[in-house]
């Protein structure tokens, strides 16, 4: 067998072999969906949260922790704020009115990476879109609407 090799090395010759490696394309790891975070904030800093309500109706707020707060209530036009809950929570916001039934609420997130502000824009959209009701921050950084 080694004689074999030997004489197959003498008649194709030495030569450099070049390896070429596959090429793949890279990794496609975003798929949109409800499933994926809105934003992030830094984990490793104080994080807050406005929320600012751009509905011409009161609305409410509140940390699903029952110990935590009240709920707190802003007329239109209004901003609340939290802070001191850490570096996760779960935020409800709902209308303070009776007859729903022309519209639901849709929050639009954006964090200001300079201060670590997430703010949360409440605005009204038509009922065909089913609605917004919670916020999660997740101690991973990530934001999810729900």
């Amino acid at each position: 067998m080694k004689s074999l090799s030997l004489i197959l090395l003498l008649i194709l010759g030495v030569s450099n072999v070049s390896v070429i490696q596959a090429q793949d394309p890279p990794a496609q790891t975003y798929q949109p969906g409800y499933w994926q975070p809105v934003a992030r904030f830094d984990t490793k800093r104080i994080v807050e949260v406005n929320i600012i309500n751009n509905t011409d109706i009161p609305i409410e707020y509140d940390l699903t922790d029952i110990e935590a707060m009240n709920p707190q209530a802003l007329q239109p036009e209004e901003t609340g704020n939290l802070k001191g809950f850490g570096s996760s929570a779960n935020i409800v916001i709902y209308p303070l009115v009776n007859d729903t039934s022309k519209f639901n609420l849709r929050y639009k997130v954006e964090v200001d990476e300079d201060s670590n502000i997430v703010n949360v824009s409440v605005i009204k959209d038509k009922p065909s879109f089913l609605g917004h009701r919670s916020i999660n921050l997740q101690q991973t950084g990530a934001i999810y609407l729900y």
